[in-house]
C-alpha cells in the first residue's frame, strides 16, 4: 500500500479539510469541519501547518496529524492536536506512518517533550501512541453541570480572602502554577483568570477558565486550571471560592465544564461532585520524552 506523507504547509487548505473530515469519520463525537472552522483551529489551538502532516492514498487526502510546538517553562513542547485516518486505511499502518513523520518533524525542531490526549475508550489509538514511545502520564476527567446552583452550594463563611481578576499571563509566575499540564489547559488565548489572596496578601489559589458567548449571553464556561496553595489548611474553602467566581453567574443555567482535570486532583473533584458536577468523559494524557532519543 503506497501512502504519501506531506507537510500540510505544502498542500492546499482544502486537502487538509478533506483529510480531517475523512480521518475523523465515525469518531466518538462529530468532528466535521468546513474550511473556516478548520483554519480557525490553527490560531485558537496554537497549531501550525508546518508541523502538521497529511497522508495521501491513491492521490486523495486520507489522513492527518495536526500539531503545534511552543516553549513552555523553558522547554520545547509539541502537541498532537488530532490524528485521524480514513476508514478504509485504519489498521493498515497509515496511522503509524503519519506519526513517524510527525516524530521526524519534532526531532528536526529539537522538541524536548511530545504530548497528546486521547479518549480513554480509544484503545487502538492509545496502543499506537505507546508503540511510538508515548506513556500515559495521567487520566483526565471532564465533569459538567448545566443547571442553576443552589443558594448555599459555594458558601465559605469563615474564609476572608480577597478575589482579584488578573491577566492570565500573570498566573504563569505563581510558584505553584501547573506548567506541566495538557496543552489546552495552558492556552491563555481569550481566557480569564482569578487569584485569591489571603490576609497577608499572599496568593492562596488561582483559577484559569474560558467563557463562550452566544448572542451576547454566556453559553458555556470551561475550567482549565484551579489550584490551591500547597499545605493550605483551608484548601476546600479556597477551591469553593474560586469555583464560585469562575462559574459566575450561579443563578443561570448554561453549560459549565471542567476540561482535562487530572484524576489526582482528588479534593477538587470531590468538591465539584458535592456541588452537583457529574463526570461525562475521560481522556488520557500521554507524554514522550524526546530528549531520550537524542544521541
Amino acid at each position: 500500500m503506497k501512502i504519501e506523507i506531506k507537510k500540510l504547509s505544502n498542500c492546499p487548505l482544502k486537502d487538509g479539510v478533506e483529510a480531517y473530515n475523512r480521518g475523523f469519520e465515525g469518531y466518538f463525537y462529530d468532528q466535521t469541519k468546513d474550511i473556516h472552522a478548520f483554519s480557525k483551529r490553527f490560531g485558537l489551538d496554537e497549531l501550525s501547518p508546518e508541523y502538521s502532516v497529511i497522508a495521501y492514498y491513491e492521490g486523495r487526502p486520507a489522513g492527518i496529524v495536526l500539531s503545534g510546538i511552543k516553549n513552555i517553562n523553558g522547554k520545547l513542547v509539541a502537541w498532537n492536536g488530532g490524528t485521524g485516518v480514513a476508514k478504509e486505511l485504519r489498521g493498515k499502518g497509515a496511522g503509524k506512518k503519519l506519526m513517524n513523520a510527525v516524530m521526524d518533524i519534532y526531532s528536526e525542531n529539537k522538541v524536548e517533550v511530545a504530548t497528546l490526549e486521547a479518549i480513554s475508550r480509544n484503545e487502538g489509538a492509545i496502543e499506537l501512541y505507546k508503540k511510538i514511545g508515548y506513556d500515559v502520564k495521567k487520566r483526565l476527567k471532564f465533569l459538567q453541570f448545566n443547571e442553576v446552583f443552589t443558594a448555599q452550594v459555594f458558601d465559605t463563611p469563615n474564609l476572608k480572602y480577597q478575589i482579584e481578576h488578573v491577566s492570565p499571563q500573570e498566573l504563569t509566575g505563581i510558584p505553584f502554577y501547573q506548567h506541566q499540564s495538557p496543552w489546552q489547559n495552558q492556552n491563555l488565548h481569550d481566557a480569564s483568570a482569578i487569584i485569591l489572596r489571603d490576609e497577608h496578601n499572599q496568593i492562596a489559589g488561582y483559577s484559569l477558565y474560558k467563557k463562550m458567548y452566544k448572542e451576547g449571553e454566556i453559553a458555556s464556561i470551561g475550567l482549565l486550571q484551579l489550584e490551591a496553595a500547597e499545605n493550605s489548611s483551608d484548601s476546600a474553602d479556597i477551591i469553593k471560592t474560586l469555583l464560585k467566581h469562575s462559574f459566575f453567574p450561579l443563578d443561570r443555567a448554561f453549560q459549565r465544564t471542567t476540561v482535562n482535570t487530572p484524576d489526582d486532583k482528588t479534593q477538587l473533584l470531590e468538591v465539584l461532585q458535592e456541588c452537583g458536577f457529574k463526570e461525562w468523559e475521560e481522556q488520557v494524557w500521554m507524554v514522550k520524552d524526546m530528549s531520550a532519543e537524542k544521541p
